[in-house]
């Protein structure tokens, strides 16, 4: 696959067919770059999450010593849930999906949660999601 997206088809045949996903150098370069240019480009700037706090805390920057902690907390924070857990099958589709944004390469995430991403992927790894929570992929919707 040469995109920097996933069709319905590859969707599908990942979740399905056990086909393997393989992303290739020229995505990866892409991301690559992309975090490279965050990297430079952060430098001596003040960017919302990368080096200030959230929300209301928004308006402080937050010392380069402490900045791993910030991306730490942040996860945290969110890392909240109750509940049954989510089908892994649901999980998984999530999963591809957010790989798919990561491969447009305009987040800036490191190349390696890209490769751990695909390798989980690939694994079928999926993560414990519990059905209510800030960290909810899917939420239930009454009409």
């Amino acid at each position: 696959m040469t995109t920097d997206y996933f069709t319905l088809d590859d969707i599908n045949a990942y979740l399905f067919k056990n086909k393997k996903l393989i992303i290739s150098k020229e995505q990866m370069q892409a991301v690559t770059d992309c975090y490279n240019f965050l990297q430079d480009f952060s430098t001596h700037k003040i960017i919302y999450g990368i080096n200030t706090g959230f929300g209301p805390m928004a308006q402080y920057r937050i010392n380069d010593a402490d900045l791993e902690a910030l991306q730490y907390n942040i996860i945290r924070s969110h890392s909240t849930g109750a509940g049954k857990p989510l089908d892994p099958l649901y999980v998984k589709a999530a999963m591809i999906v957010r790989l798919s944004t990561f491969l447009q390469a305009k987040s800036g995430v490191h190349p390696e949660i890209v490769q751990l991403l695909a390798e989980f992927i690939n694994r079928d790894i999926c993560p414990f999601i519990p059905e209510h929570g800030l960290n909810t992929i899917c939420r239930r919707t009454r009409y």
